[in-house]
């Protein structure tokens, strides 16, 4: 497999930030890896987007049932006196 690279001056510090990340001194291998650490860290973050959400779901029920239960908790009290 060939890779072209072009305008390596423009993206130097990239590729050389890269190599580092990666563990690898031959820019194509370090674009690659990089290229699956990506992937991985994208289905990392799908992940915990998800998860956030799950919670963010969880939280508006119990704060539903919290005011449900303070509604009717006042309106017991009320009908008391």
């Amino acid at each position: 497999m060939a890779i072209t690279i072009r305008d390596v001056d423009k993206h130097f510090y990239m590729i050389e930030d890269l190599k580092q990340l990666t563990g690898n001194k031959v820019t194509t291998k370090a674009l690659i890896k990089g290229g699956y650490m990506a992937v991985e860290l994208g289905n990392q973050l799908k992940q915990e987007q998800d998860s956030h959400q799950q919670t963010k779901d969880e939280l508006l029920q119990l704060k539903e049932i919290v005011a449900n239960y303070l509604h009717h908790h006042n309106a017991l009290s009320n009908s008391v006196k």
